[in-house]
């Protein structure tokens, strides 16, 4: 009898550690490529002529499906985002005209974008730049955590 009632437990124990495991598994879902971080890009920005450009390398065959510009500390649910830009990399670069956002001669933007391609179109590539522009003069700022998400030990882009 006391063989049976500590076999029984042990049986008893790994069911639920199986049904457990079975109902965990069902809550949380199977891992798979749908649940990598992806951490976000960010790149230089300089001004050519009345144009703010931002570089990108690697370039393929990425364009802008979306951008947007906000002023730094724009709470996200009033952030505007264009998602139709009608903008193209040239050169390595994607480049905003006045037309498209003026920039006033000074303040700190977030620029956010996201580049698809036909060829990667399951790796889409996101940006976040920190712009300063201070009397006219264009500069990187480093993004705080909040700003941009990256992979833990990431060098930040200083200011210039």
């Amino acid at each position: 009898m006391q063989k049976y009632s500590v076999g029984f437990s042990m049986v008893s124990i790994s069911w639920s550690l199986l049904l457990s495991g079975m109902c965990l598994l069902m809550l949380t879902g199977c891992p798979g490529p749908g649940d990598r971080f992806i951490p976000h890009e960010t790149t230089s920005v300089s001004k050519q002529g009345k144009n703010i450009c931002f570089n990108v390398i690697d370039t393929q065959d990425y364009q802008p499906a979306y951008i947007g510009i906000n002023p730094r500390g724009t709470p996200s649910k009033e952030k505007d985002f264009n998602f139709s830009p009608g903008l193209t990399i040239v050169d390595r670069k994607l480049c905003t005209p006045p037309s498209f956002y003026h920039f006033p001669d000074n303040g700190r933007f977030i620029v956010e974008y996201i580049l698809i391609s036909k060829k990667h179109d399951d790796k889409p590539r996101k940006f976040v730049v920190g712009v300063g522009i201070n009397h006219g003069k264009v500069y990187n700022f480093p993004l705080t955590d909040r700003e941009i998400a990256r992979p833990y030990g990431s060098i930040e882009v200083s200011e210039e």
